[in-house]
Order: C-alpha cells, then structure tokens, then sequence
C-alpha cells in the first residue's frame, strides 16, 4: 500500500498521472509557424539541418506521416518545417515539396 493511502501504489499512480493530463493544454498542428528551407546536413537517427530563406538553422525531424509512408529526403531537398513559436531552433518536416529551380 502506498503511504496514508487506501489504494494500492500502481492505482495511486495511474490516478496521478490522469489528472495530470487533463490539466495540461497541448499545441495543435495549426499552431506551428511553416518555415521553408533547404537540407544542409544529414544527422543520424532521421535528425537534419534545415537552412531557412533568411538564413535560419534549425534541427528537424521527419513528422509521422512521412515516416510511415517511407517517404525519403535527402541532402538539398526542399522541405517545408513546422516550428513551435515557443522553440524556433527545432522543427518538424511536414512537407517534402519539389525543387523551386528546377523547370520539370
């Protein structure tokens, strides 16, 4: 039994940790500034750098959605990121788009 307490630790826990959760207010997707870029670097475990048209760097990491549809980004491509206004050097990648450059 958990100390000047009826129920068990484990039961004590979970009640904790619900009450929790139901005070905290979380961001939504809508709430993330789009920053457009360019790849500079590759880092290990999906992690990239991404510089932004005013010359901003920020670390990125592949949203959920291009992961689960495998979807490939490589050094130079052309992303769209999703940056919190709370956090501006960190990102998510929501878009992979095509190259403004190239005429194809």
């Amino acid at each position: 039994m958990y100390p000047d307490s009826k129920f068990p630790r484990k039961t004590f826990l979970r009640y904790i940790n619900a009450l929790c959760y139901k005070t905290l207010q979380f961001m939504a997707k809508d709430d993330l500034v789009l920053i457009e870029g360019r790849v500079t670097e590759v880092l290990a475990g999906g992690n990239f750098i991404v510089e932004g048209d005013k010359g901003l760097k920020l670390t990125a990491k592949l949203a959920g959605k291009l992961r689960r549809r495998h979807i490939r980004v490589i050094l130079g491509d052309h992303v769209t990121v999703g940056v919190s206004p709370y956090d501006p050097t960190h990102g998510l990648i929501t878009y992979r788009g095509r190259d403004p450059q190239l005429n194809r």
